[in-house]
Formats: structure tokens, C-alpha cells, sequence
């Protein structure tokens, strides 16, 4: 009998720890788990004196590379949220909400990124070695 286990507890990265975890699929080679960052109500911002009042701007879908689970590949469809406030000085900004425990700029969950520099730095590997063996463990 197989134990009952949420999706959530057999994710440890850190982008599903701490983001809101909507809905997954389980395929024979993958997992997609769909989050959405958390969103505050005001934020604190450079340009302002005071927590902002926030409001939805736009909002994108982001394709992340989490490492394999279970001997599936491991995504992540991530909201990207872009919320907007007026600054102190009158000027209508916007910014993306922060996603914890993803790499926006590489597309990548911040395991995958530790992973690499581990063995890419610390081991020493070449970085085709690496990019080998994490293929293998994010494949799919």
C-alpha cells in the first residue's frame, strides 16, 4: 500500500515550497506543477517612503527546469506577475513580484543553478560534464 503523499511533500525545492502550488500533471517521463507567487497587498519600494498599495499589471507564463523527481523531469509553469503603483513623485512603475526560489534570468530553479556550480566549481567538472549529468536528472 502506497503511502498517501501530497504533491507537496514530495517537492523540496524551494520554488514550490514557497509559492502557491494551483494544480500538476504526471506524465510518464514528467511532472508540471503550476505555482503563482504569493502577492502582498503593499509593498515596500525604492522610490517611496511608505508601503505601496499595489494593483495587477500583467502577468506571463514562465517555463522553469526544477531537478528530476522520481526519475521524471521536473517543470515548473510559473505565473509571472507585474503589478503597478504610483511612486512618491507621481510616476505610475511597475515590478515583477518576486518568485522565490526561481532564476527568472536563466529559467531555472535555484537547486539546478547550486547543482551546476557545485559541480562545476567545486568538483571541478568541465562544464559539458555537467551540463551532461544534469541533463540526465532534468531530462524529459
Amino acid at each position: 500500500m502506497k503511502p498517501d503523499l501530497s504533491i507537496k511533500s514530495l517537492l523540496t525545492e524551494r520554488a514550490a515550497q514557497e509559492n502557491i502550488i494551483t494544480g500538476y500533471q504526471i506524465t510518464a517521463t514528467t511532472i508540471t506543477v503550476h505555482l503563482k507567487p504569493k502577492v502582498a497587498k503593499a509593498y515596500e519600494r525604492p522610490d517611496c517612503q511608505a508601503p505601496v498599495e499595489v494593483e495587477h499589471h500583467d502577468r506571463d507564463i514562465l517555463t522553469i527546469q526544477g531537478l528530476g523527481l522520481q526519475g521524471k523531469a521536473l517543470r515548473y509553469q510559473v505565473q509571472s506577475i507585474r503589478l503597478g503603483y504610483v511612486n512618491d513623485v507621481g510616476k505610475f512603475t511597475t515590478f515583477s513580484v518576486p518568485l522565490p526560489g526561481i532564476r527568472t534570468d536563466v529559467l531555472v530553479t535555484d537547486e539546478v543553478m547550486d547543482k551546476m556550480l557545485y559541480l562545476n566549481v567545486d568538483r571541478n567538472l568541465p562544464l559539458p560534464v555537467v551540463a551532461e549529468m544534469l541533463a540526465g536528472s532534468v531530462s524529459g
